[in-house]
């Protein structure tokens, strides 16, 4: 008999959690630069923390009322680096002094029809949209500074966010550009960074169901603050009985595998069931 691998996408028991479980683990993607010299390239400094390949996934919950009613929201806090004492630097490869930080939300890639967008703070509409599948070229201001020679290229804003319009997982790329007029023939200091590619899931989601040998591994996005058990069941009529499938997991922001050592002889379902987790 074929085999079929279905998953069906159910969070349990997500009562309301207190601020401080709702506080996830990488709150800051932080702006650098490989010098200070002209032409040296801006970095995302922590970059590695966030990208794609090291199986990171931000979650961004729905919204049924507010600002955001009808959106996935969340937020990443871009930052950049401070180079004066004024704001706790100079940090190691804070970019160069009258630098001025801008973020490009460049690429996304996500479910059909979906679009990806950024909130600048206070907006009541995205401030930038892009649909699933295109790129872009529109840019978010970062530092706080006006961009004058000599200033701190320092940032770090809040109140902004990142909103999703259909459930699922997206794919963003993101890259740092240096606007200012203080290098050479008055042009910027800093050359662009390269790209940076994030996970964002609306919702939580399963990534994967791939049969490895005699068992199947199940990768889900782990958002912090939850413990995830994954479930399994052979068939989905009133009153399933779901069986947990290996040990649970502590949520940490990155997609985690859970292997099923049931022989599978035709369909298989699964869900993922979040509860909140207080430390």
């Amino acid at each position: 008999m074929r085999k079929q691998f279905l998953s069906v996408l159910l969070i349990l028991n997500c009562a309301p959690l207190i601020p401080r479980a709702l506080a996830q683990d990488h709150g800051h993607l932080n702006i650098g630069a490989a010098g200070t010299n002209q032409n040296d390239e801006l970095t995302f400094d922590n970059g590695r923390d966030f990208a794609s390949s090291a199986d990171y996934v931000k979650t961004l919950d729905f919204a049924a009322t507010g600002a955001y009613a009808g959106y996935f929201q969340g937020n990443i806090t871009f930052t950049v680096l401070a180079a004066t004492p004024v704001h706790l630097g100079p940090v190691p490869n804070a970019p160069a002094l009258g630098s001025w930080m801008f973020a490009q939300l460049a690429s996304v890639d996500g479910p059909s029809g979906g679009a990806f967008g950024f909130w600048d703070t206070g907006a009541i509409a995205p401030t930038i949209s892009l649909t699933v599948g295109t790129a872009g070229t529109n840019v978010f201001r970062v530092s706080e500074n006006d961009g004058s020679p000599g200033t701190d290229p320092y940032g770090h804003i809040h109140g902004r966010r990142f909103t999703a319009t259909k459930p699922g997982i997206y794919t963003v790329g993101f890259r740092a550009f240096d606007f200012s007029a203080n290098g050479v023939d008055g042009g910027p200091i800093h050359t662009p960074s390269a790209m940076l590619k994030v996970h964002f899931q609306a919702g939580v989601h399963v990534r994967g169901i791939q049969p490895d040998v005699n068992r199947t591994r199940v990768s889900f996005g782990a958002r912090a603050g939850f413990v995830w058990q994954v479930e399994a069941a052979d068939s989905l009529p009133a009153g399933t009985n779901w069986q947990s499938i290996g040990a649970p997991v502590l949520g940490d922001d990155y997609f985690r595998d859970v292997l099923d050592d049931h022989i599978v002889n035709g369909s298989r379902f699964y869900r993922v069931n979040g509860t909140p987790f207080v430390p």
